[in-house]
């Protein structure tokens, strides 16, 4: 019997030998998918930071650009405030003319001369199909 206890006590040292073996080695294994993980987060980590800084340059852009745009708005704004009530009849002339008015009655509307009002149907009139 004590023959069947040793042999059994053998039988259990090598079982118990053999898993803490695939213990170890599940565990090695778990160590480097872990390493390989936290590398691979690190690099994203990294990249979204990259993405994050190259937006808020962008959005810094926008802004930058959107703000030209009012400036710009509101000196264009300012300029025909400031234009003087003769200058005006050219804008209208030009809007009039584009609606498919001909020289004669600019002539007539604005007081233009007959050849400013010819040059500005020129330019601005619209152009007969054929």
């Amino acid at each position: 019997m004590e023959g069947t206890v040793n042999l059994l006590s053998v039988s259990m040292i090598a079982v118990s030998l053999v898993a803490l073996g695939g213990i170890f080695y599940l565990a090695r294994k778990l160590s480097a998918q872990n390493a390989k993980l936290a590398s691979e987060l690190d690099m994203l980590r990294q990249d979204f930071n990259a993405l994050c800084s190259g937006a808020v340059g962008v959005n810094k852009r926008v802004l930058r650009l959107e703000q030209r745009g009012r400036d710009l708005q509101q000196r264009q704004d300012s300029m025909e405030q400031q234009q003087k009530p003769s200058q005006r009849p050219y804008g209208e002339a030009i809007q009039l003319v584009q609606k498919g008015a001909d020289a004669a009655r600019v002539v007539e509307e604005f007081g233009l001369s007959r050849s400013e009002a010819d040059l500005i149907v020129m330019l601005h009139g619209m152009r007969e199909a054929g």
